[in-house]
């Protein structure tokens, strides 16, 4: 105000506070919003969180647990559609198809039994004489993670 003219000064700080003011709401505005936005975001986050639990088998018990919290010897129940949270290997399995397109880039779905089933497949296409290395010839007991 002191730079003004004598006859601007009675008005001359309505551009002042104009400028304040606005500056003061655009902050709120952007404030608020800021919150809205996490606070959608931590809710997200929670449901994200409930679906990455997977029924867990420790000590013959079942129990549901975070993937986080997986240890060696769990054994994971595989479910329709899962994304597999850690590689291992097939104990029991009927009809498991692993979509492992993420990890080798062919979209075909590979079939994967138990171990011994394997060696038992693997056994009959040797003495078949059709050896060829085909990936979809004898199924597979591996899991692979992110599959």
């Amino acid at each position: 105000m002191s730079f003004a003219t004598p006859h601007e000064r009675s008005h001359a700080w309505i551009e002042g506070t104009a400028i304040l003011i606005a500056v003061a709401v655009v902050s709120f505005v952007t404030a608020w919003s800021d919150y809205s936005k996490e606070k959608q975001f931590l809710i997200q986050q929670q449901i994200a969180d409930k679906a990455k639990t997977v029924v867990v088998k420790r000590d013959s018990v079942e129990v549901a647990t975070h993937r986080n919290n997986l240890m060696v010897g769990d054994i994971i129940m595989i479910q329709n559609g899962m994304n597999i949270p850690v590689d291992g290997i097939c104990i029991e399995a009927s009809g498991v198809m692993s979509d492992e397109s993420a990890m080798t880039g062919e979209s075909d779905h590979l079939q994967k039994e138990s171990v011994e089933k394997c060696l038992f497949r693997q056994h009959e296409h040797e003495a078949d004489g059709k050896f060829s290395k085909t990936p979809h010839d004898v199924p597979s007991p591996v899991l692979l993670s992110g599959t």
